[in-house]
């Protein structure tokens, strides 16, 4: 095996060496003779413990798929433990970079432990809050459906959301909707896809919910804003026995986010925080600036629209003007040619006969 190593390339392995360093580390401090040995890799042990605690922030594992799930983390363990010997090798592991990757990363452990002790210690919910949200949530458990969906995404600042919601009701298919953006300049995505309810997000579920097959509607989420065509569904009840666990974590981790979200507030209103340097004045200032910059923008916008305005009413007046100038001249010169035409007919007009018999007697007068 032949080992290619480049500057870019050893910045973009910065991340998976880090974890897998941070994690030798956790694990370099243990009892070895009280642990389990799995492997060896270049004298290098990797322990059952490493298994199992990878295994433990594993999702989808049942007893049927344990020992395939085991094998293939000591396999992923073992190709990680051959990365970082070729790294201490080349003393990447001393490397500014990296150095400083992993007390990010320890910082980060060491914070995220602290939260999620602080999460842990909620009590549970009880059987009475766990059964109510089930009866309170028929969408996602006794009446849930499968649904096969047609997907347009729009980013949760477009504007004009009016307009595309009076254009969403009148339309016939997402294909008429598609199009119609396309015209209007809208950014989007379209997809589609098949999904449970429990798939859904739940602040769009209750109003997709009341959807019919065939129907077509624009909802807002959270994030983005959606208009879904139903295109067929069918029911697929979760039995109140299955739900209940499901429903218990979620409403423990809930709880436990909302938790952590108030403590971290509370922490830092007893931290003594400073900020220095180009931070100065703090998250106040910052957000003062961010406002005052954008005020300041959108005067300058505001100006230069004005500005082009103008310029576009002046350029205007001075097409009409030079247009009036033209067909004023237009019209003289046609007027001038009317006079010459009249007077040329004037030249061209026969003598009177009795002026031309008054002049042949005076001719013949004048030979006498």
């Amino acid at each position: 095996m032949h080992f290619r190593y480049s500057t870019t390339r050893r910045v973009g392995t910065v991340a998976a060496l880090t974890a897998a360093l941070v994690l030798l580390a956790a694990c370099g401090n243990k009892d070895k003779s009280a642990t389990q040995v799995a492997a060896k890799v270049d004298g290098e042990e990797i322990s059952v413990h490493q298994i199992n605690s990878v295994l433990a922030r594993s999702g989808g594992i049942t007893p049927e798929n344990l020992p395939t799930a085991k094998r293939e983390v000591l396999e992923r363990l073992i190709e990680q433990q051959i990365a970082i010997n070729e790294a201490v090798s080349r003393k990447l592991d001393r490397s500014p970079e990296v150095v400083t990757a992993i007390e990010n990363a320890k910082r980060e452990i060491i914070a995220r432990s602290a939260l999620d002790q602080i999460a842990s210690n909620q009590p549970k919910p009880t059987d009475e809050e766990v059964k109510k949200y089930y009866s309170e949530h028929p969408e996602l458990f006794a009446q849930r459906r499968l649904f096969n969906l047609q997907e347009i995404a729009l980013r949760k600042n477009t504007p004009n959301v009016p307009d595309i919601t009076a254009k969403v009701a009148t339309a016939k298919t997402l294909e008429e909707v598609s199009v119609w953006l396309k015209e209007k300049n809208i950014e989007f995505t379209a997809s589609g896809t098949t999904r449970s309810a429990d798939q859904i997000p739940l602040e769009i579920l209750p109003k997709l919910h009341q959807f019919k097959d065939g129907q077509m509607g624009l909802i807002e989420g959270n994030d983005a804003i959606f208009i879904l065509r139903v295109v067929a569904s069918r029911s697929a009840p979760l039995e109140e026995a299955l739900a209940l666990p499901r429903i218990r974590t979620f409403l423990f981790n809930q709880r436990g986010s909302e938790i952590i979200k108030r403590e971290k507030i509370a922490l830092k209103e007893k931290a003594k925080v400073e900020y220095l340097g180009e931070f100065s004045g703090g998250e106040a200032a910052f957000k003062a600036k961010v406002t005052s910059d954008a005020k300041a923008s959108a005067e300058a916008a505001a100006q230069a629209s004005a500005k082009a305005q103008a310029d576009a009413d002046a350029l205007a007046k001075l097409k009409a003007d030079e247009k009036a100038a033209l067909q004023a001249e237009s019209e003289a010169q046609a007027k001038a040619r009317a006079q010459a035409r009249a007077q040329a007919g004037n030249d061209q007009k026969p003598a009177d006969p009795s002026s031309a018999n008054v002049n042949l007697e005076k001719g013949i007068k004048g030979l006498k």
